[in-house]
């Protein structure tokens, strides 16, 4: 999703300048202190400010921190320096709805519809079925992930209703995609559901139901899931998104899905109990099946194929660096984390870091944690060979994407292409957006990634017509019409260069009259430079709301497509008539109507 903080994180990213203050704390016995020498150099050259974190291993417990809080201020982290976890607090969400789903409370397959009959359902597969608690867990719900006016906006407070982030006159907003439970798709609207649900049930704001409920008794005291402000506590380190570029905390819409403030030390306590059996002091607290399905995959088409990799009630089972965990990570403004379990060896990590800086590469961390906690290799999975590799071959597109604002981009971009490797018994998956893969079969349509340890991908269907990698599915497209529309996209962009360099010239030749038709789109063109230069003026925090930038913006992108239409009905009936630029005007003006069709304009990212 490229937003202007993306763009500003790009451009800054390489600015933030190395720190090497360090600073650890033991929080928990038996181990008393640990200075970790190789975080610093990590922080350092990947530019990032600072870092806290917490490993569990076997019943022992280390913790530290390293870089700074605050940049300016030189404030160093600390053992009880807070932070924000972003989508880590689904984690959260999640156990306090499943501790209501072990009291009796909730059921995991009770409708939500029926919970909030107050919200616009559109839900073609209803009747058979119905989104559930179980659904919205496992993100398997079939709803949009996030919309751009749900994420980039100024108008939420620290207290405004949850429901406002589905009745700002969006009747389409709660359209499912895909038949609920049957397969993965990351939703942040789902898990903000869940926090109307438990406010529902509770009668409260959960907020404060969890905080009692859940907090209290984990002994996570000093967390909360209330909105916290680096203003108003001293303790709570700034986030960053460039060189020191500070980005305080942001009230949100969809605040259940990535609003939480903590620290490493209670961090460790959640760890813990994920590792557990689901008892706290002995008293049972989530029901110990509950616990054994936080990142098992049981119910989607995928992992009744046979797929392990997917997101369980909680979490989703990573197959990374020679481990198979159960994890999460977070981002938020600001800041990263990642939250990882191997229940099976009693070992754990998290650790967050105040910068969310864009190119980094966080895995480096993850691989630091992983090596720290002393990890047993996972046994690969060997190849069968005994495939019929042809039947695989073709183009896949997302099905479907993962928001539905950027659908057409994604089918663009982000379809894959699979095809009989070259130099092995396998096959090559290949994508615009990520590095070629290699897939080797190990019988029954599933597939292993060369770099990964069991099963990554699976063929559903009778005909293999889906593929899925238990995190994303994709279905067979046209290859023919993929095509088609790069062909219409870069005939459009040439016809809009065209115009442009045409219409620049008629001016400063003098000749704008003549050919007065040609000037409507260049004018609507060139006018569009106003907006852009209101966009980078106001905050990118803005970028999903109607203001003067965004209004202008999609009412130019709007005007486009009549601008050519009307240009090319002049340029047409001209007795002198220019063919180089009547093609020119055609290109750009069947881009604008494939641009229409596929709901991309007139833009307008408040809706």
């Amino acid at each position: 999703m490229i937003t202007l903080q993306t763009i500003w994180q790009f451009v800054l990213r390489h600015m933030l300048h190395a720190r090497t203050a360090v600073c650890v704390s033991c929080l928990t016995v038996p181990l008393c202190s640990f200075a970790d020498e190789g975080l610093p150099t990590l922080l350092d050259e990947a530019m990032l400010p600072g870092i806290v974190w917490v490993t569990l291993d076997s019943g022992e417990s280390i913790s530290g921190a390293s870089g700074l809080a605050h940049v300016a201020n030189k404030t160093v982290m600390t053992g009880d320096t807070r932070v924000q976890v972003g989508s880590v607090t689904k984690v959260l969400i999640s156990m306090g709805v499943l501790r209501m789903v072990s009291t009796g409370a909730l059921s995991l397959d009770q409708s939500v519809e029926a919970l909030l009959p107050e919200l616009s359902w559109q839900n073609a597969w209803r009747d058979r079925a119905p989104i559930t608690i179980r659904h919205l867990l496992e993100h398997t719900s079939g709803l949009d992930n996030i919309r751009m006016w749900q994420f980039l906006s100024t108008r939420p407070t620290p207290s405004t209703p949850l429901i406002d982030a589905f009745s700002i006159g969006q009747s389409n907003l709660l359209t499912v995609r895909s038949e609920p439970g049957h397969q993965y798709s990351y939703s942040n609207m789902g898990y903000t559901l869940l926090g109307m649900v438990i406010e529902k049930i509770s009668g409260e704001r959960y907020e404060a139901y969890l905080a009692r409920e859940l907090l209290s008794p984990l002994g996570m005291q000093d967390s909360t899931f209330f909105f916290t402000t680096q203003s108003d506590d001293s303790r709570l380190a700034m986030g960053y998104v460039g060189k020191d570029l500070e980005q305080a905390a942001v009230p949100m819409f969809l605040r259940p899905a990535g609003q939480f403030t903590t620290t490493a030390n209670d961090m460790r306590h959640l760890l813990q109990f994920l590792l557990g059996e689901g008892d706290i002091d002995g008293d049972a607290f989530v029901d110990s099946d509950l616990m054994q399905q936080l990142g098992r995959s049981t119910t989607t088409a995928a992992s009744r194929a046979g797929l392990s990799i997917g997101h369980g009630l909680a979490l989703a089972m990573r197959d990374r660096h020679g481990v198979i965990g159960d994890c999460h990570p977070g981002t938020t403004f600001g800041f990263r984390a990642y939250l990882c379990v191997f229940r099976d060896q009693q070992k754990a990590f998290f650790y967050a870091i105040n910068g969310d800086i864009e190119g980094v590469d966080y895995e480096r961390f993850n691989v630091h944690f992983i090596d720290k906690i002393n990890m047993t290799v996972q046994p690969i999975e060997l190849p069968s060979g005994a495939e019929v590799l042809a039947a695989y071959t073709g183009l896949y597109a997302l099905a479907p994407s993962n928001m539905a604002q950027f659908a057409w981009l994604d089918w663009l971009f982000n379809s894959i292409w699979i095809t009989q490797a070259d130099t092995a018994d396998g096959l090559l998956l290949q994508s615009l957006q990520s590095p070629d893969q290699l897939l080797l079969p190990l019988g029954e349509h599933t597939f292993r990634a060369s770099e990964r340890s069991i099963a990554s991908h699976v063929f559903l269907g009778p005909d293999n017509r889906r593929l899925s990698n238990g995190l994303y599915t994709w279905e067979r497209a046209s290859l023919s019409l993929l095509l088609l529309s790069w062909i219409s996209v870069l005939a459009g962009i040439i016809g809009f260069v065209f115009v442009l360099v045409r219409g620049g010239w008629l001016v400063l030749a003098g000749k704008m009259r003549a050919h007065a038709g040609l000037m409507l789109p260049f004018l609507t063109l060139v006018a569009m430079a106003l907006p852009i230069g209101l966009f980078w003026q106001q905050s990118y925090l803005r970028f999903g709301e109607l203001t003067v930038a965004s209004g202008l913006f999609a009412v130019l992108t709007g005007l486009l497509s009549l601008s050519l239409g009307v240009s090319l009905l002049i340029e047409t009936r001209r007795s002198e008539r220019r063919w180089v630029d009547l093609f020119a005007l055609v290109a750009a003006l069947q881009l604008c109507v494939v641009l229409v069709f596929h709901d991309v304009l007139p833009i307008m990212f408040w809706r």
